[in-house]
């Protein structure tokens, strides 16, 4: 196989060399409204001078800044419009091969009207971008998601789904890949979704969904990388924002923040910093069925209600340093704070087969949980010239520190009610990790339209988990060896990738492999197990974009990809829930591989269809085993022989009216899970949809309003089934102050509607329950901008990428 691909890949090499019609032409400028500052997100539309056929186009940056590569030898002209400026036409473009940059320079747009640009440019952006190897999800122009936690976002975004422990699946597959402004999050499972349910939406300015992702990136994430960034100042000189709000459901919620930057020519400083506090719930109803052979002879029925406070801290701090014109140095660092003190109530009544109850016990849990998490990179980058030429390199250090304190207790009662006994378990835990990584990446433009990347990264990890916990017995604490644990893992990865990108009159090719060797060692202290791990693997990628016509194309990408199990999910510590139901890592997990294709058609950049299939090994699937003898369940994460998942995803986005914007996706997609669960045999799927609308409504000057719905189709997650559900969302929004600022309201799950549902019949385990969320609730926001300036992009993304992500923990 690797020889074919070598002639593969040579073959398209000598056809490259071969090529001699000229088409590397680039066409650059910006745009600057009357008091320069930069104007971004306008059109650029590129046409052929000689019969005004439409050519390319182009959207203006953040920085205003927009540019045209691989424009063939001819005449041109540039159509530029935006909502708030006059259209203008830019004549005269002339590209050949003894002149191949045209610079158009600053382009100033003068203004139809005072004080528009602010607000009207933002909306001109839309909720959802298709770009051609990423769905962007503009949450700071959405009026549905103000007011909401970053979790709460997740689960109404275009084919991502959250489950009721708040594990996150993209597509319908598990082993998403989540990453904070570039750099992923190192928690996972329970220690992720606390995370995201403390972070306000109002610190995140876009939400990247990346399929299928090149070789540039860490091979990790079977279904995918979701990449949350957040707000950013852009413009020179001082400038900042201040936002709060508050919303109401069951509980409050209520989160506060700002953003700060001075730009001068010399330095670039920013600083942020977001409050939220979100208290929710979470009410799991679930009846548990227990088996001896086909016979029913036990039933569990549960009432568990957790109260989640939560109030979060994010502070982010930076600089970059433009050492030359043609050298940055730039310096980040970043913190997560979470303190939280979740309370449970439990009441479970035990039934016999003929239903009739024996017996019941109530379950505490009492916990103090503080969270720190602290994150700082370094990062030069250095252009060698105009072409594109560069060099970037990174270090990073992050630290993750945790302690959690817990009270335990379980009230056994008879048939009637009466007491029998309680028992109290006192639980103290410790976890911290810190990464390191060194990160480099090059670019070097060749000739013919193409271009040439390559790069390397070190990573090391260690882990240190230490659990304890005691029997209150006579009001004295005595250690419990069978549930305590300390678990201690290292973790080593080092990788190199190499890009070949090249254009064609009509085909754009990228060929890219990625090589990655890990290192890792893990032991359990109280029991002495240990296991090691030391493995290369080899992950290849191909994308083409084929344009047929000025309205049809249609894109090919294939790839593999890798999922390592996170830190978390192979520590052995097992996490109560009630009195006979516990979590537990394993620490025998082995890494999840998976090769990905998907082939997309596009219709006039308002149509996608997209249809995708992958094969899946190892499969990290999150089950539960059930010891009926003893009456407990365990909810542990197994690796299943094979996930077969097929999905077509159907996309359309358009502006219907001058006030009407649409944004609508189907996606079907079934996925078949193979292998040995617990001794038993499975080999099961179900196909399922998911239906997506967003629409915006312009309803007068500085007047708008948003209405999302969402439909889930009943899934099957690994061994589950899961019930439909459904969100519909309004909301509505004010420009004031002379449209530096902004009031919205909105309302989320209009119909509590949107909370999991679910049937596990698999094996020996028979149970249905619902997880009921505090998911209906109203908020209302501000926002208020002040500065002027010049718009800049500030530097956020860093190099330790795949490490934090397996934490879950964003910084």
């Amino acid at each position: 196989m690797q020889k074919i691909l070598l002639i593969l890949f040579i073959l398209l090499l000598a056809q490259i060399a071969g090529a001699k019609e000229f088409n590397n032409g680039v066409i650059k400028g910006s745009l600057h409204d009357e008091h320069n500052t930069a104007v971004p997100f306008a059109t650029i539309i590129l046409k052929n001078s000689n019969d005004s056929s439409f050519y390319k186009g182009e959207l203006s940056n953040e920085a205003g800044a927009f540019i045209f590569e691989m424009v063939k030898e001819g005449n041109y002209f540039a159509e530029i419009k935006v909502v708030g400026y006059q259209a203008l036409l830019k004549e005269n473009i002339v590209v050949s091969a003894a002149g191949p940059l045209t610079d158009l320079g600053t382009i100033v747009l003068p203004a139809l009207a005072q004080n528009l640009q602010t607000v009207t440019i933002q909306a001109e952006k839309p909720f959802i971008e298709r770009q051609a190897d990423r769905t962007v999800v503009n949450i700071e122009n959405s009026i549905v998601q103000t007011g909401s936690s970053v979790l709460e976002v997740m689960e109404k975004l275009p084919g991502v789904q959250v489950n009721q422990d708040g594990l996150i699946s993209l597509k319908g597959k598990q082993g998403v890949s989540v990453m904070m402004d570039g750099k992923p999050t190192v928690l996972s499972g329970q220690d992720l979704a606390n995370m995201l349910r403390g972070t306000s939406s109002a610190s995140i300015q876009k939400i990247e969904i990346i399929t299928n992702p090149s070789a540039k990136y860490d091979a990790s994430g079977n279904s995918g990388i979701i990449n949350i960034v957040s707000k950013k100042n852009k413009r020179e000189g001082f400038n900042g924002s201040i936002n709060g709000g508050y919303g109401q459901g069951r509980y409050e919620k209520y989160n506060s923040g700002f953003n700060l930057s001075l730009k001068e020519k010399k330095y670039n400083l920013f600083m942020s910093y977001n409050y939220s506090h979100r208290k929710g719930f979470n009410n799991l109803q679930l009846t548990r069925n227990f088996y001896n052979k086909d016979t029913l002879n036990t039933i569990f029925e549960t009432d568990n209600y957790i109260i989640f406070p939560f109030n979060t801290h994010n502070p982010r701090l930076g600089a970059d340093f433009y050492l030359s014109k043609k050298t940055t140095l730039a310096v980040l660092g970043t913190g997560v704070v979470n303190y939280f003190s979740p309370s449970a109530t439990n009441h479970t009544d035990i039934l016999d087969g003929n239903k009739t109850k024996t017996s019941s016990y109530d379950f505490t849990n009492r916990s103090t949980d503080k969270w720190y998490n602290y994150a700082l990179n370094t990062q030069l980058k250095h252009q060698f010239d105009t072409t594109g030429k560069e060099l970037t390199a990174d270090l990073d250090y992050a630290s993750y520190w945790n302690n959690t304190d817990q009270l335990f207790s379980t009230t056994t009662n008879n048939a009637n009610g009466d007491f029998i006994n309680r028992s109290i378990l006192v639980g103290d835990q410790d976890g911290a990790l810190k990464i390191y990584s060194v990160k480099a990446d090059y670019t070097q433009p060749l000739k013919e339209l193409a271009r040439f990347e390559a790069g390397a990264k070190s990573s090391y990890v260690t882990a240190d988990n230490n659990i304890k916990f005691y029997n209150s017995i006579s009001e004295n604490l005595v250690f419990d060896s069978t549930r305590s644990n300390h678990f201690i893992y290292s973790e080593n990865i080092n990788a190199a990738y190499v890009n070949y990108n090249r254009e064609f009159k009509e085909l754009s090719l990228q060929l890219g492999v990625r090589s990655e060797q890990t290192v890792a060692h893990g032991e359990q202290l109280l029991s002495g197990k240990k296991f090691n791990r030391n493995y290369i693997q080899v992950f290849p990628s191909v994308f083409f974009d084929y344009k047929i016509s000025d309205k049809h194309g249609i894109n090919l990408s294939a790839g593999r990809r890798i999922d390592r199990p996170a830190y978390q999910q192979m520590n052995p510590f097992r996490r109560l829930i009630d009195a006979t139901t516990y979590a537990e890592g394993n620490p025998y997990l082995l890494p999840q591989l998976s090769y990905n294709t998907e082939l997309t058609y596009s219709y006039n950049n308002i149509f996608f269809a997209t249809f995708g299939y992958s094969l899946t090994t190892n499969n990290i699937t999150d089950v539960l085993v059930q010891d009926g003898a003893k009456k407990v369940t365990v909810q542990t994460i197994v690796n299943l022989n094979q996930l077969n998942y097929y999905n077509i995803n159907l996309v359309y986005s358009k502006r219907l009216s001058k006030w009407w914007t649409t944004n609508t996706s189907v996606l079907s997609y079934y996925g078949i899970y193979s292998g040995t669960i617990n001794n038993y045999n499975i080999n099961q799927g179900t196909p399922s949809f998911v239906f997506t609308t967003n629409n915006s409504f312009s309803i007068a000057d500085g007047l708008s309003a948003e209405a999302g719905f969402n439909y889930t189709h009943p899934n099957l997650y690994g061994v589950t089934m899961m019930k439909y559900n459904n969100n519909l969302t309004l909301g509505l929004q004010k420009s004031v102050f002379k449209k530096l600022g902004s009031v919205t309201v909105n309302v989320s799950d209009l119909f509590w509607r949107a909370y999991p549902r679910g049937i596990t019949n698999f094996g020996n385990v028979n149970e249905t329950w619902s997880a009921k969320r505090d998911t209906r609730v109203v908020n209302v926001s501000f926002n208020y901008r002040f500065g002027k300036g010049q718009a800049f992009k500030m530097r956020r993304n860093t190099g330790a990428d795949d490490e934090k992500q397996r934490t879950g923990v964003g910084s």
